[in-house]
């Protein structure tokens, strides 16, 4: 099985950084089998090298998505790669010493997308020179750059606010069950949440048609102003107990992860 592509920034990419800021726009692949240390300045055997289409920086993320279409004249397995900046600086590079990455072939282009993560103070200075000839993979990129291109999809941090305003630690949910609801809660909106069983029910009265009233509970009182109203007593009411959950901070919180703070088993 071949290794992921994990970019490194070399110490020549670190330079260009800090000298003013750094242009990618190529990419190089090899044939060089070898792992990386950062201190490269050019691959071990380049075997082609190629414009980078398009690309840019998730901002939330740190990604910095690029594209490029490699195209070669034989049969080639690539080991390593490398992010080529306008000035020639090998600002990154990838390799492996065991699998091809992958393996590129005359009869056909491969269109190939990349990320690299970046920390802050290299996203402060990098750009990528986008050569637009390559016009659907310009716009993927371009979508794929923007600050929320799948808005159709959940947001986490968003849905977990939500539910931190909504359903905050405290909140009391009352059920005729007696199973945790963390299953429930958690496919209804899709983030995880907790709950313990607080001890001690509440009696709540019932219409006898309720489908979860099943056997009758108590006589509240009787009709008539005698002392011994056997023959006026009034028809049953029906009571049944209520289950009562609150939510509570991740297990992680409180003692092993396998008990609440109250000393009871956990939800499994």
């Amino acid at each position: 099985m071949a290794d992921a592509i994990i970019f490194k920034v070399t110490n020549a990419g670190k330079q260009a950084l800090a000298s003013g800021g750094a242009v990618l726009s190529h990419l190089a692949i090899g044939t060089g089998r070898h792992a990386s240390t950062g201190d490269e300045t050019q691959l071990v055997s380049e075997a082609a090298r190629y414009a980078i289409i398009s690309g840019g920086v998730e901002t939330i993320s740190n990604v910095l998505r690029f594209s490029a279409e490699v195209f070669v004249s034989s049969n080639q397995s690539v080991f390593e790669v490398g992010v080529i900046t306008d000035d020639g600086v090998l600002f990154a590079i990838a390799s492996s010493n065991a699998a091809p990455f992958f393996a590129v072939s005359p009869t056909q282009s491969l269109m190939a997308s990349f990320g690299m993560l970046l920390d802050d103070s290299e996203v402060a200075g990098v750009s990528v020179a986008n050569n637009n000839h390559n016009k659907p993979l310009a716009i993927m990129e371009g979508h794929l750059s923007t600050h929320n291109p799948h808005g159709q999809y959940l947001d986490i941090p968003q849905m977990q606010h939500l539910l931190d305003t909504a359903i905050p630690i405290g909140y009391l949910y009352f059920s005729h069950s007696d199973i945790n609801p963390k299953p429930l809660f958690d496919e209804l909106l899709g983030v995880e949440t907790y709950w313990r069983r607080v001890k001690g029910k509440i009696i709540v009265g019932s219409d006898g048609s309720d489908k979860f009233v099943e056997v009758g509970g108590f006589t509240l009182g009787q009709e008539g102003m005698t002392t011994e109203a056997v023959q006026q007593q009034p028809s049953m009411y029906k009571l049944h107990t209520t289950h009562i959950w609150e939510r509570i901070l991740p297990y992680r919180y409180f003692y092993d992860g396998k008990h609440n703070y109250d000393g009871s088993a956990s939800y499994q």
